[in-house]
């Protein structure tokens, strides 16, 4: 008994080889653009361990020998409490750097939470401000505006920073300026705005990377971690929002974001 005929067309042996040989090329660019992408990781981390070698550096150093001469039996009253200041100042600096990369790891890894809920935009202002003793601020809140909907402690953070950001880089004494509208229909702009040092041109694309700090003459003396930035932004664009900002340097800055309104929060988590 005869076997049916194969109608199945058989591949041609120089089509075959095409395949496979296609196939090898597919392996073999998945496995560079592979390689490339672990080369960059390493890359960044490389970059990463680096900054933050250097922002180590400085508190320990001053820990350092601020201990040692306290150490000294002869030291005076005065020159102790100094070093004791010192010692105080580097520690707040560590804790401050720590509290700050922890963020940026949760945020990363999803491990904080968004819990949103709505609120008063100047309720939180003026609580987030009752931080801030003896600083100058003006308010300008649009009548009626509508309640947003966002996580509250998240943007008090951002506010802080913000804010602190304003207070510091207006040696002056300079008052700031803090105020919220509705700039579209299902989101409010919040802002904070300073007549200090402002941002020289150069350095303004660089604002939001970490530990990037203006390296300029006229704030040799403010210290920073340079995490603040980059963790407003990730907190900002947690809500679904956008962080901005405009300056001039010699004459100020102005950070804004955007938040939902309540009405708005589904428009924000379908951008999510």
């Amino acid at each position: 008994m005869s076997s049916l005929p194969n109608n199945e067309p058989s591949l041609a042996p120089a089509s075959q080889a095409t395949i496979v040989s296609e196939a090898g090329d597919d392996r073999l660019l998945q496995a560079l653009l592979e390689n490339q992408s672990l080369k960059e990781q390493i890359a960044q981390q490389t970059q990463l361990m680096h900054l933050l070698t250097h922002q180590l550096a400085t508190p320990l150093t001053a820990l350092g020998g601020s201990v040692s001469l306290l150490a000294e039996p002869s030291l005076g009253a005065e020159h102790r409490q100094e070093f004791l200041d010192v010692v105080h100042q580097q520690v707040h600096r560590l804790r401050q750097l720590l509290q700050d990369l922890m963020a940026l790891r949760n945020l990363e890894t999803g491990a904080l939470k968004t819990q949103a809920v709505g609120f008063c935009a100047k309720s939180l202002v003026e609580e987030v401000m009752m931080g801030f003793h003896d600083v100058e601020a003006t308010h300008q809140f649009e009548p009626d505006l509508a309640h947003i909907w966002s996580d509250r402690w998240q943007l008090s953070q951002v506010l802080v920073n913000l804010i602190s950001n304003a207070i510091k880089y207006s040696p002056n004494g300079a008052p700031i300026e803090i105020g919220a509208a509705v700039q579209q229909a299902g989101w409010v702009t919040i802002w904070v705005r300073d007549h200090g040092l402002g941002i020289p041109v150069a350095d303004q694309p660089h604002l939001f990377e970490r530990f990037y700090r203006v390296q300029h003459r006229d704030r040799h003396a403010i210290k920073g971690t340079g995490l603040g930035l980059s963790l407003c932004k990730l907190l900002v664009e947690n809500q679904g929002g956008k962080l901005y900002f405009e300056s001039v340097h010699g004459e100020g800055s102005c950070f804004s974001f955007t938040v939902p309104t309540v009405d708005g929060q589904s428009l924000a988590t379908f951008m999510q």
